[in-house]
């Protein structure tokens, strides 16, 4: 009889709702606004990593706006490594677009690209492209390390309105380079391009460049577009040397999580293994998924579905009850 209480008590236990995995170390506020703040990153005293992870969370206006304190940009979303899933950690930023110098625009972007170096921070190269407006002009991007560009032109009418960014619309793009940290930007008008033109460029996220088009006097108004950043931790900091080290819930790497072949990558990833979920920059942050509790059952026909760490056992309900009636 003790048996059969125990057992039935286990399986109530597994059926209880199980509390959210932490994403923030101990009290810290986890949310700004309407972004979720993971550690690394955070606000408030001991609830970020370094300088280059503290979120400052303006709530000067009606919504709270998490800003990138040491870059000074504006957090869109931010995301953990997720190896199960083949997704490197990623923050999206709004990036000032680059006006060329002897233009005429008039927005809230900048003459110089923001620099990520020092940071474990990069551009994302599989998620961002080059981009550049302007009539019958050249732009391009040099690392020191190489040389990337591309080259727009305008109909008759030398007017950039909406357009497609197919390089023949007065908007041109192009791939960007791997581990991209810092840039210079220079700008190539040729003889026919008109004179006193707004001639800008910006690395901005590809997904946003669809079939639709965009309207870049929106654009150039704002001086601002979205930007993904891959993000990490040194492989050689005080934190990584807490972490580093393979367990059954998360695993560390500075592989790129996201490539099909193995692409080593400036600075160190964790995440939490298949079966477990929450934050494996927090101790103990990786807690164990009931797949049990699921929306739809794991275990076809009237099999049981029992939970065990990191997985799952899909169980003959008649051998569970047998088996604590022999007492084993």
């Amino acid at each position: 009889m003790f048996q059969i209480l125990l057992l039935l008590g286990s399986l109530l236990l597994h059926e209880e709702a199980s509390l959210a995995a932490p994403l923030v170390k101990g009290n810290c506020l986890s949310t700004c606004g309407a972004v979720t703040i993971p550690f690394p990153f955070g606000f408030g005293t001991g609830c970020f990593l370094d300088e280059w992870y503290e979120i400052f969370c303006d709530e000067s206006t009606d919504s709270a706006v998490p800003m990138l304190k040491k870059l000074n940009l504006r957090v869109l979303n931010i995301s953990l490594p997720n190896s199960h899933g083949g997704k490197n950690g990623m923050i999206t930023v709004s990036l000032p677009i680059i006006y060329w110098h002897n233009g005429t625009c008039r927005g809230n972007g900048s003459s110089m690209p923001v620099s990520l170096n020092g940071s474990h921070f990069i551009f994302s190269e599989s998620r961002n492209v080059l981009a550049a407006v302007g009539c019958n002009i050249a732009v391009l991007l040099d690392n020191q390390k190489s040389i990337i560009g591309c080259k727009s032109s305008c109909k008759d009418d030398k007017v950039v309105r909406k357009m497609t960014c197919s390089g023949s619309d007065g908007c041109c793009h192009t791939t960007i380079t791997p581990d991209l940290q810092a840039f210079t930007i220079t700008f190539n008008p040729d003889k026919d391009s008109p004179m006193n033109q707004c001639e800008y460029a910006f690395l901005g996220d590809r997904s946003k460049f669809t079939s639709s088009t965009m309207d870049f006097n929106k654009l150039k108004a704002s001086g601002h577009f979205p930007v993904v950043l891959e993000w990490g931790i040194a492989k050689s900091s005080r934190a990584a040397s807490e972490i580093y080290k393979h367990g059954d819930s998360y695993h560390c790497s500075n592989f790129s999580f996201n490539s099909p072949y193995p692409k080593e990558m400036p600075f160190l990833q964790c995440s939490c293994r298949g079966g477990f979920t929450g934050n494996p920059y927090i101790k103990s942050g990786c807690e164990d998924v009931d797949e049990c509790k699921g929306p739809t059952d794991p275990c076809p026909g009237r099999r049981k579905c029992v939970n065990r760490r990191g997985s799952y056992d899909c169980v003959d309900g008649s051998k569970i009850i047998k088996s604590v009636l022999i007492g084993k």
